[in-house]
């Protein structure tokens, strides 16, 4: 098939620059250059709503904060495909004229880094403390997932436990109610297990010190000692030998799949609340219930598991320190935004009786004495929060240590 040579005013010269084609104009006359910004915007956006959603333990506070969300993304978004139009008129990256933009472009996004980490952390802290806890657990919307409860003396020996329980005494609480409250502690133990288990795998994923992972795995057997002592202590109050039934709520206890800042982040903002917080107002309130306990049998277990809590706090503490360390100051601004998230009071559902102390010689604590203890270990949590984010430590001692 014969093709007719081009006329010389279309060869193409090599050397040549070559014309690109005008932009194709959409019904309107509206240019398809300048609709395609704003769609990659949306979808942008729309994919961060949907990812932050997704991340976040409970839905509800997640979808509540995407409108502010929503505005962070869009700056980021816009300045974004600012600087992109900018370099190109500028001459580039290189170009004199685009410098003092680049320094601005990365101080506007060291800005909304910093607001994105601090309602992170605002975010995370506020969906951990929906409820009082005893020390870490795991979660699914928001939710305390702990084991059922079935017969069992797999996790109740009759031997955890002996002596006197005080049972027969006129004061003492409904044997039946007291030992449901013991194994009420018994599941919040023994789910502990699984959120020690989930922090060892966080812990691997991020590089982090051996000794760090060592003392989760110390502080999950500690759990099922705990477990074995609360179930004990039940059956040695009204004869009935129950312990945790299967749990597999316990795989919802997804790790943190984020990237490494980010996943520092939700790590120490964890940690804070489960472990620096809830495992320190655990450990006091026990602490407090051994001395007014007349109990033998009953302050022999409250001694030692007060202890145990004491040096979960202290882990606690190691796991914020290293991710602070690690992560340097977007991790600062998520502790920081959850210390702001953290209610000034806490209250855990008791029964009547225990509400009002009447328990405490058994080992139940009261709201008074759960209220006195929380605010003294939320006033030593923010003061040192204050002291670390001020002077972080450095990453190098922190993995020497």
């Amino acid at each position: 098939m014969y093709v007719p040579p081009l006329p010389p005013s279309a060869e193409l010269d090599p050397s040549g620059p070559i014309d690109t084609p005008p932009p194709v104009p959409l019904p309107g006359g509206v240019s398809a250059r300048r609709v395609s910004r704003p769609i990659a915007l949306g979808v942008f956006v729309m994919a961060a709503s949907v990812l932050h959603v997704w991340w976040s333990n409970n839905v509800t506070i997640a979808i509540a904060t995407i409108p502010l969300l929503f505005v962070l993304w869009s700056i980021s978004a816009a300045a974004i495909l600012a600087a992109i139009t900018f370099f190109r008129w500028a001459g580039g990256w290189r170009g004199r004229a685009a410098r003092p933009v680049i320094a601005a472009l990365g101080t506007v996004t060291g800005f909304v880094l910093g607001l994105i980490m601090l309602l992170l952390g605002l975010v995370t802290a506020f969906g951990a403390t929906v409820g009082f806890t005893r020390g870490r657990q795991i979660r699914k919307l928001g939710r305390v997932l702990l084991p059922r409860i079935e017969p069992g003396d797999a996790w109740a020996q009759a031997s955890t436990v002996n002596g006197d329980l005080g049972i027969a005494r006129p004061d003492a609480p409904p044997a039946r109610d007291l030992a449901a409250r013991w194994r009420e502690n018994g599941r919040t133990e023994h789910a502990s297990v699984a959120a020690f288990a989930r922090l060892t795998l966080d812990l691997m994923a991020l590089a982090a010190p051996p000794s760090l992972i060592k003392a989760a795995n110390e502080d999950a057997l500690d759990e099922i000692r705990h477990t074995e002592l609360c179930f004990g202590l039940a059956r040695a109050i009204d004869g009935e030998a129950s312990g945790p039934a299967a749990f597999p709520e316990a795989r919802a206890a997804r790790t943190i799949g984020l990237p490494r800042t980010a996943a520092l982040a939700r790590l120490a903002v964890d940690s804070l609340v489960d472990g620096a917080l809830y495992e320190a107002v655990s450990a006091r309130i026990v602490a407090r219930l051994a001395k007014r306990c007349t109990i033998a049998p009953i302050r022999e277990v409250l001694k030692s598991i007060a202890a145990d809590e004491g040096r979960h706090a202290a882990h606690g503490w190691d796991v914020v320190e290293w991710c602070l360390a690690e992560g340097g100051a977007p991790v600062a601004s998520a502790i920081a935004g959850a210390v702001k998230a953290l209610p000034r009071e806490m209250r855990s559902p008791l029964p009547e009786g225990a509400a009002r102390g009447a328990w405490e010689a058994w080992g139940i604590h009261g709201h008074a004495l759960e209220a006195e203890e929380y605010e003294k270990a939320r006033e030593a949590l923010v003061r040192r929060v204050e002291r670390l984010v001020a002077r972080p430590p450095s990453a190098s001692r922190r993995a020497a240590a």
